[in-house]
């Protein structure tokens, strides 16, 4: 019994090791926005990791090795895609037209597969309730349905309004749970003076107090305290 645990537990320690290092080469597309082959690679992969951790006839390097070979497909694909449209075309496929000018295109649908149902929520998901307001809805290769409204029905902008807008840049976190986060500081060219003179202007005297404090756009801050209890009822 021990040896099939200690197997089991060693085994499933460097896998978790490898698999972490192995989708750090494969990039951040492995996790976010799945592709067929993606899906497929991701699947097998576990699947090997899985069976390497419990499994004790698996010997451990055979294990790594499936892993090892099976992420080498996936980077060396991307790189296919990337170098290659015909070849991203092969192993991504295409995207597909489901809606144009407010009319559902049916041979689209039966070619993804796909039921009036689900198209409907998944419109309903990009907030397009009525089919007669889509311009175009794409399945993305991702798996995604990308929308774009007609342009009557889209939300005005300030430029629909010709009203300049001012720049909004990124918000920068300078508290995190308390602690004070000197790089970000520091690119921001302030230091602990400032942001202890920004922290009292608001009568908090402890960083150890903040959950979270950022500076916006326009250089002010804005903090959020610990242990704030709603002041709103729970939802039902």
């Amino acid at each position: 019994m021990l040896p099939a645990v200690f197997h089991a537990a060693l085994h499933s320690a460097v896998s978790i090791g490898v698999l972490f290092i192995l989708t750090r080469m494969m990039g951040k597309k492995q996790i976010a926005q799945l592709t067929l082959f993606d899906y497929i690679i991701g699947i097998s992969i576990g699947s090997i990791a899985a069976q390497g951790a419990i499994d004790p006839e698996v010997p451990l390097p055979v294990g790594l090795t499936g892993l090892i070979v099976f992420a080498l497909f996936s980077i060396v694909f991307s790189l296919i895609g990337l170098k290659s449209r015909a070849g991203r075309k092969l192993l991504e496929g295409t995207p597909t037209v489901l809606i144009e000018n407010g009319k559902i295109i049916e041979s689209s649908l039966r070619r993804e597969r796909i039921n009036i149902n689900e198209l409907l929520e998944e419109c309903r998901q990009k907030d397009a309730f009525d089919i007669a307001d889509i311009e175009f809805a794409i399945l993305e290769t991702s798996g995604r349905l990308s929308v774009l409204l007609k342009s009557a029905r889209r939300p005005l902008t300030p430029e629909d309004m010709q009203i300049e807008a001012a720049y909004q840049g990124l918000c920068t976190a300078v508290i995190i749970e308390g602690r004070v986060l000197e790089k970000e500081l520091a690119l921001l060219r302030r230091d602990r003076a400032w942001l202890d003179g920004e922290l009292q202007k608001q009568n908090i005297r402890d960083s150890e107090n903040i959950l979270l404090a950022y500076v916006d756009s326009a250089g002010g801050i804005v903090t959020h305290l610990r242990h704030v209890p709603p002041s709103s009822p729970p939802v039902t």
